[in-house]
């Protein structure tokens, strides 16, 4: 079982937790911990902080999957980065905690009230992890897309998409879960990954666990820009949720389809100044750290320059970006406003782009059209023609 919790796994890290919450998210499990040689405080003692965190640091299959499962969600939002989230979460689950109540703490109270409530909150975070889209734009450039008419029965489109992964044998069920978003709705598929056999232990003995990953996906629908974009597993995947969330969202499965999106020649054309970003609230600045070009040929040669700043290394040189090669990829450090840190945001020409974490993909898309990466509908339908 791959189970690592620092909150967890030692005392000092355990301290952090107020004790009455502490245990009441034990006792449940009891007789589990006793077993593994945990005696449970009296009235007037404390909790033998080295044995749970011993216990906690070495999980066996015995561990139940119910305490497994508090524990992640427990150590991944009981952090300072969730604290207002938490706060809010618990006053909505009409939870009153004191002024001593830490992170942590919050996050114990809630999963205490309303796990589901957490588990939730928890799914919202996958879409903060790095993410790569590939866009599809809608097959009739004159359509528009109106947010409201999207229905919200999502039991039709689980159960094809449930049959679908059934049938590539990624086991029973999916679900789709729906966030709004201003301009967007975000879909979360949650479904099997291929079964997988791994090397474990169970007490002394050496064995194997066998179980089947689970895998999310992510759909969006973007009503201005007119188009769907799909972060999944693999191609079949893709091509899949292209024709299901058409099919079963707007009536047509070939709603949406590949047309190109990106271009990077902005880069060639403008240099530097294709980088601005004043007119864009919410970026303070944009470096270029990363350009490859597409030169062909039989040895398909690509040409990679990386640095922090590619265009003043080029300046330095006294060198000059060339006319000739396709620019295929660019890698860009975009600073949002109140950030202390760039994130990385890269761009393929076609239709991919990356995302470090998803609150930044409006505001850079923004900044993509206002450049002229985007290809404007004419151009790329016509393109594409």
């Amino acid at each position: 079982m791959a189970l690592k919790l620092k909150s967890f796994s030692q005392p000092d890290q355990l301290k952090r937790f107020q004790p009455e919450g502490l245990l009441r998210l034990l006792e449940p499990y009891r007789l589990f911990l006793e077993m593994k040689g945990l005696q449970f405080p009296g009235p007037d003692s404390e909790i033998d902080l080295p044995t749970l965190a011993g216990i906690l640091a070495e999980p066996d299959e015995e561990m139940p999957s119910d305490l497994v499962e508090a524990l992640h969600l427990i150590e991944h939002l009981g952090t300072n980065e969730y604290y207002d989230d938490l706060l809010q979460l618990a006053a909505a689950n009409g939870i009153d905690p004191d002024g001593e109540a830490t992170a942590p703490d919050l996050a114990v109270q809630i999963w205490l009230k309303n796990p589901q409530a957490l588990e939730r909150k928890d799914r919202e975070g996958l879409f903060q992890q790095r993410k790569t889209f590939e866009s599809f734009r809608a097959a009739d450039s004159a359509a528009t897309i109106e947010i409201d008419a999207i229905p919200d029965d999502l039991g039709p489109l689980e159960e094809a998409l449930g049959q679908y992964f059934e049938e590539k044998k990624r086991g029973i069920g999916c679900r789709v879960i729906r966030k709004d978003s201003p301009e967007e709705i975000r879909y979360l598929v949650q479904h099997g990954q291929p079964c997988k056999r791994e090397p474990s232990r169970k007490g002394p003995l050496s064995t194997c666990t066998f179980f089947r990953p689970e895998k999310t996906d992510v759909v969006i629908v973007h009503a201005a820009q007119k188009e769907l974009r799909i972060n999944a597993s693999c191609k079949p995947d893709l091509r899949k949720y292209r024709e299901m969330f058409g099919l079963y969202l707007f009536g047509d499965a070939g709603k949406f389809v590949y047309i190109e999106k990106y271009t990077l020649e902005p880069l060639r054309a403008q240099g530097e100044a294709a980088l601005r970003c004043k007119d864009v609230d919410g970026i303070e600045s944009v470096r270029l750290t990363q350009l490859e070009f597409d030169w062909g040929g039989a040895f398909d040669y690509i040409e990679r320059h990386v640095a922090a700043d590619v265009f003043k290394a080029l300046a330095v040189r006294e060198a000059k970006m060339p006319t000739d090669p396709i620019i295929r990829k660019a890698v860009f450090k975009v600073k949002l406003g109140g950030e202390k840190k760039a994130r990385a945001v890269s761009v393929t020409a076609g239709n991919q782009a990356g995302y470090q974490r998803s609150e930044e993909c409006m505001l850079v898309e923004q900044w993509l059209w206002a450049r002229g990466f985007v290809l404007l509908d004419t151009k790329a339908y016509a393109d594409a023609a």
